[in-house]
């Protein structure tokens, strides 16, 4: 019976396992899984209209398949946003999740404690007494020996539930920084989201544009087309061509760049509203006739634009409302250019300073600086390199 006894108060001295938030972790996690399962479903959906938008836009050939195109390319990113709103909800959950396990082994690390403080509150009372005086006090062997086996028991338990009090703090530490990391990717999916619902507006505002430019003709769009593909071809070879001048101008001069430092980039505008199209961006309207060689930033019409480095002013090409644009040459072989522009500030040959205001944002259709088929009010931001265009977002802070 007294052997019972020990055994008993052994066992109340072991840490528990945490069992009260299991069933509501439990439950959290079916939800997890259910959501995971109706986003992989999405996934396939958002793969499907991927590969259907790269089959059209291989086949554009006229207004009425690049109008298709740009339905198609809303209703993907409409499941994007689906998505996202989906993986919000479920790393929600999973924050939870993890909150409540963080919770269950917090108490059970304070029950450990409690346990532990128990045993060695125990072993100090036996340690009070030596062999002899508990021989004396139990003059039945059994009974004494009873008494030692329960001293090695409470020595064991002791030992296990520091082992288990460790295991328990090294779990809540993995826990903690799992929620840590769910946090970081809930802010992730957020500014996913936030990209998605920009890219909607832009497709919505590029078919828009494309519209009211085209006024639903397909030889005006044709003939606005040729323009567009003349205007950037004629862009480019004039960039080049200019920054190859100025360079060896300078360099035959006493060096005026080196005074601007290494060229770091900041951004020219904000990015806060989202990039609608990034470097040759394949899913770029007008990717069959030329590459996409810059990033655009969604951005009002009239925002003001910042020199992206100090630099010189290679040219600030004022078009009416064709194609205006700003390039900037910078060290270490690098210029920026600046385009749909409806405002300059500046002239050619001027110094500039890394952020001062160089011109406005244009873009919206019909206005000065636009050009030919514009895709709505966003700054086109180039960075090259020796003259050849680069990712800028290789570059940017």
């Amino acid at each position: 019976m007294r052997a019972l006894i020990v055994s008993l108060i052994i066992l109340s001295l072991l840490i528990p396992a945490a069992s009260g938030r299991m069933a509501e972790v439990n439950e959290l996690q079916d939800k997890i899984a259910s959501n995971k399962a109706r986003l992989d479903d999405l996934q396939k959906q958002i793969e499907d209209y991927k590969n259907l938008i790269a089959t059209k836009q291989a086949e554009v050939n006229s207004l009425r398949r690049q109008l298709l195109v740009l339905d198609d390319k809303i209703a993907k990113y409409q499941l994007d946003i689906a998505a996202n709103e989906l993986q919000l909800a479920t790393v929600g959950l999973e924050i939870t999740s993890i909150s409540e396990e963080i919770d269950a082994k917090d108490k059970n690390i304070n029950n450990a404690k409690d346990k532990v403080a128990e045993i060695i509150r125990q072993l100090y009372i036996s340690d009070q007494r030596s062999l002899v005086e508990i021989l004396v006090l139990h003059k039945s062997l059994s009974v004494f020996f009873d008494q030692l086996n329960y001293l090695s028991e409470l020595q064991g338990t002791l030992q296990s539930n520091i082992n288990q009090l460790q295991t328990l703090k090294a779990e809540l530490e993995v826990k903690q920084q799992d929620l840590s990391n769910k946090k970081i990717e809930l802010l992730d999916v957020q500014q996913e989201l936030e990209t998605n619902q920009s890219l909607v507006l832009a497709t919505k505002d590029t078919k828009s544009a494309l519209i009211t430019q085209t006024r639903q003709s397909e030889s005006r769009y044709q003939d606005l087309l040729a323009k567009a593909v003349a205007e950037q071809a004629q862009a480019d070879s004039d960039i080049k061509r200019l920054e190859n001048e100025l360079r060896q101008k300078l360099s035959q001069a006493t060096g005026p760049l080196g005074q601007f430092g290494d060229a770091t980039l900041i951004w020219p505008v904000s990015p806060a509203r989202g990039i609608t199209a990034y470097f040759k961006d394949p899913t770029y309207p007008f990717r069959k006739y030329f590459e996409h060689p810059a990033i655009d930033i969604r951005a009002s019409q009239g925002t003001t634009i910042k020199a992206a480095a100090s630099g010189v002013v290679g040219r600030a090409r004022d078009a009416g409302l064709g194609y205006s644009y700003i390039l900037l040459i910078h060290a270490d072989g690098f210029s920026t250019v600046y385009g749909h522009v409806s405002r300059i500030d500046v002239a050619d040959g001027d110094f500039v300073t890394k952020g001062q205001i160089i011109g406005g944002t244009g873009g919206t259709p019909g206005t000065r600086g636009a050009g030919n088929l514009t895709t709505g009010p966003h700054l086109h931001f180039e960075v090259r390199m020796n003259g050849l265009p680069v990712d800028p977002l290789l570059y940017l802070p």
